[in-house]
């Protein structure tokens, strides 16, 4: 399963899924080293996204995980928007100090 995975799933997407379906593999090993290489290769893969991009993963991924009365939740809800309504222009120090 492992072999197929590394290749196929080479989307954000793709790395997700296969990371979930490694968490809950029956077989231990695949459970323990397949959860670890997935999560390695979807870092590198978050590494290369933009702030936007990485809050709209937080918002379609994880909201639906938490719950809802959680501080987990409230920590999640303020990273998002935060990522989400981050500009790619990187303000003065002036333009921060105003805000």
């Amino acid at each position: 399963m492992l072999e197929n995975q590394t290749t196929e799933d080479s989307s954000v997407e793709g790395l997700i899924e296969a990371q979930r379906r490694c968490s809950v593999s029956p077989n231990p090993f695949e459970r323990v080293v397949g959860s670890l290489l997935m999560a390695a290769l979807l870092q590198k893969k978050l590494a290369a996204l933009s702030n936007r991009a990485i809050g709209q993963l937080m918002s379609d991924h994880l909201w639906n995980e938490l719950n809802l009365l959680s501080p987990e939740m409230t920590i999640c809800q303020a990273a998002t928007e935060r990522l989400l309504n981050s500009s790619s222009v990187f303000k003065t120090e002036k333009e921060n100090v105003n805000q």
